[in-house]
């Protein structure tokens, strides 16, 4: 695990201290979607002279392919490593961020908390996906006291999603404040006339059982069947130890689907710029603002999607994607039919995907952080 570092191009150019950010988060490897968000505002970062960006990369040595969840040796040891680094760097720094899962939220970050109060640091903690409110109902009355207090003290709490800081707010957190995921507005080179007669989907992501890949593959498996137009699918990401022989499995029934290994970490919009459509059947009931879909937004290609808790904010039915039932393979079948059988239908939700990704934007995000985290600096970009 990589620990405190200043950014290669985050040093102060100028006589006046620089504002010193402490910032705890993921970086890549292993590619996922904290990692590239972290990435994404870290390399929007460098381009503020009088921002110095003091890294804790929290990013696990791990092989991601593998069930991490619950308490275990890596988790504990990361822990260790992390506190120590955080207690040096903080008293050199002007404000802390901190990107937390649900399990780090509970238990690692009110220890950070209570060590930034004792300097006097503000400190923002920046939840990773949009379920922190179920996690903290989810627990017994006195840890779930103890949490809420925490939360409570918090500087600010910078959710990924509207929906998560309208909870929170509710709850009595009125320090939750949105923040949406970014990605870097990448230039898309100009791709080659798609094929009329094959309408190509893509899928980029964790190969997982709830990201809706099983059910994927049966709608492939229907349209097979049932649709005049050849459709086929691309699959990108690792392929977890969970889903491996039915993944496996499932490929070898379905000719028309294919699995295309790992993309190469921040290649998102130009991959997907090459197909019809994204589809993302997930049907975690904890994601945030998925990066792919923003990755699809400024390639300027429509999303199939499901009804998570969170995707509205992001996909307007009918508008720039679809959005069909979770864990309903025959009602996918019929959207990416819907999708493949019309033009001109296309066309508009392509169009209004690329609109939409503008308030996803890598420098427009952090533009906001800057304010929410430093409020009495002007802070300019160079």
């Amino acid at each position: 695990m990589q620990l405190a570092q200043s950014h290669p191009r985050a040093q102060a150019s100028t006589t006046t201290r620089a504002k010193r950010l402490l910032f705890v988060g993921p970086k890549p490897p292993p590619i996922g979607g904290s990692p590239l968000t972290v990435q994404a505002m870290l390399d929007e970062l460098a381009f503020y002279p009088s921002v110095e960006i003091r890294l804790i990369n929290t990013s696990p040595a791990l092989d991601v392919r593998k069930k991490m969840t619950g308490f275990n040796f890596e988790k504990v040891k990361r822990s260790v490593l992390i506190l120590p680094r955080f207690i040096y760097e903080l008293p050199r720094c002007d404000v802390a961020l901190v990107f937390a899962n649900d399990l780090f939220a509970i238990t690692l970050a009110p220890i950070l908390l209570f060590f930034a109060k004792l300097f006097r640091k503000p400190f923002y903690l920046k939840p990773v996906g949009a379920g922190l409110d179920l996690f903290i109902n989810a627990q017994k009355k006195i840890l779930r006291g103890y949490l809420m207090f925490a939360l409570r003290s918090m500087d600010g709490i910078l959710t990924q999603t509207q929906l998560l800081k309208d909870d929170l707010q509710k709850m009595g957190l009125v320090n939750a404040q949105y923040l949406p995921g970014c990605r870097p507005l990448a230039p898309v080179a100009e791709t080659p006339a798609k094929h009329s007669e094959e309408f190509r989907l893509i899928y980029l992501g964790h190969i997982t059982r709830r990201k809706g890949i099983l059910y994927l593959l049966e709608a492939l498996g229907i349209l097979s069947q049932t649709c005049p137009k050849k459709i086929t699918c691309d699959f990108f990401g690792p392929v977890h130890d969970e889903l491996r022989d039915e993944f496996n499995a499932g490929l070898q029934s379905q000719p028309n689907a294919r699995y295309c290994g790992v993309a190469e970490a921040g290649t998102g919009p130009q991959l997907i710029a090459n197909y019809d459509a994204l589809v993302l059947p997930t049907y975690f009931d904890t994601e945030g603002h998925p990066g792919v879909l923003i990755e699809a937004m400024h390639a300027g290609v429509p999303v199939i999607g499901t009804q998570a808790r969170t995707f509205p904010e992001l996909i307007a039915h009918g508008v720039n994607g679809l959005l069909v039932p979770l864990q309903d393979s025959a009602s996918l079948a019929n959207a990416i039919e819907t999708l493949a059988a019309n033009p001109d239908l296309h066309k508009k939700m392509a169009e209004a995907n690329h609109q939409k990704g503008r308030e996803f934007r890598a420098d427009a995000v952090v533009e906001k952080m800057l304010q929410i985290v430093f409020p009495d600096v002007k802070l300019q970009k160079k």
